[in-house]
């Protein structure tokens, strides 16, 4: 008599799903094992025609179960339409996410980058934390026309610095505490005298004219004995378009001044810059009661509104604006070649907490102005200004300010 081989039936596809009906082999109306095992009268079939029948019905057992599992799974998703969806959803959602974050990330990496060579003897040494202390340099063309970012990225993508090409507008060193939850933002006067290396006596924003970013980098680490980790060049006719992109930023007048504009003055009060008046804001100079100081202050207050701007909910929570202001970004700024986007990426996020209500925007310790020949500079006092910065890059400028007078913004950026 033909005997059947205990066959064990097979687990369902998710936990605690039985059979669908009709799932079961015996749906076919087959028997439940096709393999049944007679026993051969001698004769009656060859050992290669028993192997070959044996192969035949693994193989349709094995499609057996492949149809019999997709048959379960088809059926779980009929029972759970509500749930499928919303999976088919997220799945979606992450892979719109993940793309989004891959396009953003090549935003960074189209940053224009320039060679920053620091290395030499008797450089500042590095203080043993995790702060970052960067370089931000505002850079214009000597006949003031509007063309220096095409221009700038060119040259630093050449590596063929031209003397008298460019010249310095503004310099601030930002430094960013260990913990990323403070910073301070220095500027340095543009007229301030100091040592250029290889040029003698000059205006600090001589540096940059005569020998380029590296030379620029290297005139304030020697000055202030401060390691300075990257640097960052910026062009201010750029941010005319950053301010537009973010819908404009507010600053605060707290005196009527005379602008460059049709409209003439701005009263007093909070204004709504767009881009072309925040480029006029930063660029006064006269008709300011304290001159190039001011102007820097000015500076400050319109790099607070800024961030402000910037780390607000309706920036942040807007993936166009995101977009578009990295989009933007990288028409007016280039980095150093050591600053990577890793880098840039991962001190954006260990920063993300950081206000403008944690940051210091204070001027470098000065006598004032003074005369150099001909030429009206601004004295530093570089005892203090170099006690200052030694205590910033040590992470401890609050000690610091606690027991120094420091020219500092106004609180709320209310400037003139």
């Amino acid at each position: 008599m033909p005997t059947h081989d205990d066959e064990t039936p097979d687990e369902p596809l998710f936990r605690g799903l039985g059979d669908a009906p009709g799932d079961g082999p015996e749906a076919d109306g087959a028997p439940e094992d096709d393999a049944t095992d007679a026993t051969a009268s001698p004769g009656s079939t060859t050992g290669d025609e028993s192997a070959a029948a044996g192969a035949t019905t693994a193989t349709r057992r094995r499609r057996r179960v492949k149809v019999t599992r997709w048959a379960r799974f088809k059926a779980w998703c009929k029972r759970h339409k509500a749930l499928v969806i919303l999976l088919t959803i997220l799945l979606l959602l992450i892979a719109i996410i993940l793309g989004w974050l891959w396009y953003l990330n090549r935003q960074i990496g189209n940053i224009p980058r320039f060679d920053l060579d620091l290395d030499r003897e008797g450089r500042p040494a590095k203080v043993e934390n995790n702060s970052v202390n960067i370089l931000l340099m505002g850079v214009d063309d000597p006949d003031g026309l509007p063309n220096v970012g095409p221009d700038l990225k060119k040259q630093i993508s050449s590596g063929d610095w031209r003397a008298g090409s460019f010249r310095s507008d503004s310099l601030m060193v930002l430094h960013i505490n260990s913990d990323r939850q403070s910073a301070q933002l220095v500027s340095i006067p543009r007229d301030s005298w100091v040592e250029v290396p290889g040029h003698g006596k000059a205006k600090i924003n001589a540096a940059l004219s005569f020998g380029g970013p590296s030379l620029a980098a290297q005139t304030v680490e020697d000055h202030f004995n401060l390691r300075i980790d990257h640097m960052v060049l910026i062009d201010f006719q750029g941010f005319k378009d950053l301010t537009d992109v973010l819908g404009g930023v507010s600053v605060y007048i707290s005196s009527e001044a005379s602008q460059r504009l049709s409209q003439g003055a701005w009263p007093t009060g909070m204004r709504n810059l767009n881009g072309e008046e925040a480029l006029l804001y930063v660029r006064q100079r006269h008709g300011l009661a304290r001159g190039d100081f001011d102007r820097v202050q000015r500076q400050q207050a319109y790099l607070k509104a800024v961030l402000d701007k910037t780390v607000s909910r309706g920036t942040l929570l807007n993936p166009l604006k995101v977009t578009n202001l990295l989009e933007e970004i990288g028409d007016f700024i280039a980095v150093d070649e050591g600053f990577s986007n890793s880098e840039i990426r991962d001190l954006a996020i260990a920063s993300r907490g950081l206000h403008s209500g944690a940051i210091r925007f204070v001027t470098v310790p000065n006598n004032g102005t003074g005369r150099a020949g001909n030429q009206s500079i601004v004295v530093l006092d570089d005892e203090r200004a170099i006690d200052m910065f030694d205590a910033i890059q040590k992470d401890q400028f609050e000690s610091w300010y606690a027991r120094n007078d420091v020219d500092e913004m106004p609180a709320g950026g209310r400037v003139d």
